[in-house]
């Protein structure tokens, strides 16, 4: 009896993709992946353009990189973490952004009204609030760990060593952290 070995289709398309530059490879495996991609992305970011913008990111540098993949196990599983990293890694940008808009904004209302001024400290006053109150749901590790990762700028091994911990450990941490601060931020 012959036995056949079976052999998935993301499996067939990943190899075309990485072996012979299939470009009709690479838009099946963007149709078949988007959507699944964008339900996942989203739930890390509910910033729908910097989900969309990670995505597609992610798939550019897929294809510039071809020749250089590895091979994979499970495609979707692959793609998931390319575009979670990418995500993890705007979202401090996004964060500085609203930070440098809001200061931008603050200079503009100097020619602006009385009325404006009113309204941009409320709002900014709001957001204040609103952090706060979502830097209330993190335990005092998850709050040490943001703070020096965000606003210290150190990178996960100096925290890692300032906690006695594995970087790993810390990249979880501070995963954990930003899931509980989404819930309570509109902005990222």
């Amino acid at each position: 009896m012959i036995k056949i070995k079976y052999i998935p289709l993301e499996d067939l398309i990943w190899k075309a993709i990485r072996k012979s530059d299939d470009k009709k490879a690479f838009t099946e495996m963007y149709k078949a992946y988007y959507q699944f991609l964008f339900a996942y992305g989203f739930r890390i970011s509910a910033d729908k353009e910097l989900t969309k913008d990670c995505i597609h990111e992610s798939f550019l540098e897929i294809w510039n990189n071809r020749g250089n993949l590895p091979e994979v196990q499970h495609v979707g599983a692959y793609l998931k973490t390319i575009v979670r990293r990418k995500i993890l890694k705007e979202i401090p940008k996004t964060i500085k952004q609203y930070a440098v808009d809001v200061n931008d904004e603050k200079a503009r209302t100097i020619e602006s009204s009385y009325e404006d001024l009113l309204i941009l400290l409320q709002s900014n006053q709001e957001m204040k609030l609103k952090v706060q109150k979502a830097l209330l749901h993190l335990s005092p590790k998850q709050l040490e760990v943001i703070k020096m990762k965000f606003f210290e700028g150190r990178s996960y091994a100096e925290i890692a060593e300032k906690n006695l911990s594995t970087a790993r450990t810390v990249y979880n941490q501070i995963y954990e952290s930003l899931k509980i601060l989404r819930k309570y931020l509109c902005f990222f």
